[in-house]
């Protein structure tokens, strides 16, 4: 048991030793359904009742849904029938740009990776939640008309306002990242979730769970090779299932952009800021995904729009109907002016609980920092059982006698040896 304790040691050496061959590049990113994937599965039972994707085989049910969004521009939401029940597919989307300034154009593809996540997101919640509605729709028709003993003349002014405020609001827990991608064409990308009861179950958190027996190195490895299989998104969460063992592994991810600097020394910092980055934003994908988050969204749109025809017109500062000028042709106009609105917040936070180990990789390019938080209960379960150990060594050796610290005198012209270099403990021993 105890060398299952040293968790963030084995994490080290076996996600550090991994490092070499796991390369990430947000520009290599696909979706999960991709054509090759589409070609092997037999979708031809599939059907859509009352809203509903129904399949046999559950991968052709949610591949026929996840295409049906993205012919539908990627946004919005599909029931779909899996093993477990019911599950809620949701995608999102969201443009960049690019700039001459290579940092602005990887912060920019950066904010649409989040801004396509927060709608996923946003979505799922309507879907479980419902939303607010409120609209408010005023029309106003003025007629002014002259008459005299010669001419008669007329001007009419249509005046409309059309005011709609949405907003929805609800907790999430329990969604996975399903698929990720980037179209350098279009300048644009998408993220998909999926909520399904089994998600929901496997997220999770079976607190003190000392029963698993999983070892770390076994996880490690299936984490590697997940990650080496498939793509690790730059946001959200995705569950592995030891088949041995049936523990679920919740993986949380995070990202940040490396930002460039002519000096090396402010480089080097702008580096380990992207991984610290990278890093708090995987702790809280884990939290978000396990412990639950609010979603908050609130949209509308304001239309006003005016259609005036005019045969006459006052003397400027008179509205006295004898001062009024014919005009020699009528003068039409219109004016439509319409204003839209979407504001989305996320709020996640909690304790990331112990065993909780993170690593960073660096894309192949060399433009972003992507971090993995791993979570299992075996991890919890040993880091707790070290705690535990090691306050029972510190209340075991804290004895001896106590005296006023001496804070003058004690220096030395003597050379100082090395000190100690090398492994302190046997792998066999961990």
């Amino acid at each position: 048991m105890f060398k299952k304790t040293l968790v963030s040691l084995v994490l080290a050496s076996v996600l550090g030793s991994a490092h070499a061959s796991v390369d990430f590049d947000l520009n290599d990113l696909v979706p999960a359904t991709n054509e090759d994937q589409a070609q092997t599965v037999d979708t031809s039972d599939v059907k859509e009742v009352d809203g509903l994707v129904v399949a046999t085989d559950a991968k052709a049910a949610v591949l026929v849904a996840h295409k049906s969004l993205i012919e539908d521009d990627g946004d919005g939401v599909k029931m779909i029938a899996v093993s477990s029940g019911v599950g809620i597919l949701s995608t999102g989307s969201a443009s960049y740009e690019t700039y001459e300034n290579r940092n602005a154009s990887l912060l920019s593809k950066r904010a649409a990776y989040t801004k396509a996540f927060q709608i996923a997101k946003k979505q799922l919640v309507e879907n479980m939640e419902g939303m607010s509605n409120a609209c408010a729709t005023v029309v106003t028709e003025v007629t002014d008309m002259i008459d005299t003993g010669t001419e008669s003349a007329a001007n009419t002014h249509s005046f409309t306002s059309d005011n709609c405020a949405e907003s929805v609001k609800g907790a999430l827990v329990g969604y996975v990242t399903f698929d990720v991608f980037d179209d350098p064409t279009e300048k644009m990308v998408r993220v998909s979730l999926i909520s399904t009861p089994k998600t929901r179950e496997q997220t999770k958190r079976q607190v003190g769970a000392l029963t698993q027996t999983t070892e770390p190195n076994i996880i490690f490895k299936q984490i590697i090779n997940d990650l080496q299989a498939g793509v690790m998104p730059p946001v959200g969460a995705k569950v592995i299932t030891n088949a041995d063992t049936g523990e679920s592994f919740v993986l949380g991810f995070g990202s940040s952009i490396i930002r460039e600097n002519r000096s090396k020394n402010v480089q080097r910092k702008l580096l380990s800021a992207s991984k610290s980055q990278a890093q708090a934003k995987a702790r809280n994908s884990l939290i978000s995904v396990m412990q639950g988050e609010e979603v908050y969204w609130q949209g509308g749109f304001a239309e006003n729009q005016v259609e005036k025809n005019e045969q006459f017109e006052y003397e400027p500062d008179n509205i006295n109907p004898a001062d009024a000028t014919v005009l020699a042709e009528d003068k039409h106009t219109f004016l439509n002016n319409m204003k839209t609105s979407d504001a989305y917040k996320s709020f996640a936070a909690g304790k990331v609980p112990a065993g909780v180990s993170v690593k960073t990789f660096t894309s192949s390019d060399g433009n972003w920092s992507l971090a993995v938080a791993v979570y299992a209960p075996s991890l919890e379960a040993a880091a707790k059982k070290a705690s535990a150990e090691n306050k029972q060594r510190l209340r075991e050796g804290n004895v001896g006698s106590t005296h006023k610290v001496n804070t003058t005198g004690g220096l030395t012209e003597a050379e100082s040896s090395q000190g100690p270099s090398g492994q302190v403990s046997r792998i066999n021993e961990l």
